[in-house]
C-alpha cells in the first residue's frame, strides 16, 4: 500500500518544490529583468513518461496540469491542456529517439520550449503581454531553459533510477 503512495507523493513534493523555489529566490532577475521559471513538476512528468509509464504520466499531466492552474494562474485550462499534450509530445519522440538521460534531455528541453511558447501565445492572444517574441526568447526563455537544465543535470540519474525501480516493483506484482 506504501508503496503505491510514493509516486504521487513525490510528485506533489515537487509540485510545491516549485512554489518553494519561487519564495527562496523571489525575484531572481539579473542582467536587465531576466525571468527564471521553474519547470520541475513537469520535468518529473515527463520522467514519468520515459521511465516509467505513459498511461500514468497522462493521468498526472492531467491532474497537476489542473492543480497547476488552480494555484497558479489566473487562466484555467492552459496547464490541463499543455501538460497531456507535452507528455503526448515526448512520448512520441520516445518512440522514435534512443532512451538514454542525454537524448531524453533534449527531448526535454524541447518540450519546455513548446510548453513556454505556447503559453507565450496563449497570453499574446488575450493580450495579457505585450512582449514581443524576440522579447520573449531573450528575458523568459533562455533563462528558463537555463534553470531547468540545470535542475535536469542535477536530478536526472536520481528520477531515472527511483522510475525503473517502480517499475520493477511494478512488474513484479
Amino acid at each position: 500500500m506504501i508503496n503505491r503512495l510514493i509516486l504521487p507523493f513525490v510528485t506533489l513534493l515537487i509540485f510545491y518544490s516549485e512554489s518553494l523555489f519561487v519564495m527562496l529566490f523571489p525575484d531572481v532577475e539579473f542582467a536587465d529583468q531576466r525571468i527564471l521559471v521553474p519547470h520541475f513538476l513537469i520535468i518529473f512528468i515527463l520522467f514519468i513518461c520515459g521511465f516509467f509509464q505513459y498511461r500514468t504520466a497522462l493521468i498526472y499531466a492531467f491532474i497537476f496540469g489542473f492543480m497547476f492552474d488552480i494555484f497558479y494562474t489566473e487562466i484555467n485550462g492552459i496547464y490541463l491542456v499543455f501538460f497531456p499534450f507535452v507528455v503526448f509530445l515526448t512520448h512520441a519522440m520516445m518512440k522514435v529517439l534512443h532512451n538514454n538521460l542525454f537524448v531524453f534531455g533534449i527531448i526535454v528541453l524541447v518540450n519546455l520550449t513548446v510548453l513556454e511558447f505556447l503559453v507565450y501565445q496563449i497570453n499574446v492572444i488575450i493580450q495579457r503581454t505585450d512582449m514581443t517574441l524576440i522579447q520573449f526568447a531573450d528575458s523568459r526563455l533562455w533563462p528558463t531553459l537555463a534553470l531547468n537544465a540545470v535542475f535536469y543535470i542535477v536530478f536526472s540519474y536520481p528520477f531515472k533510477l527511483f522510475l525503473q525501480r517502480k517499475q520493477k516493483q511494478l512488474l513484479e506484482d
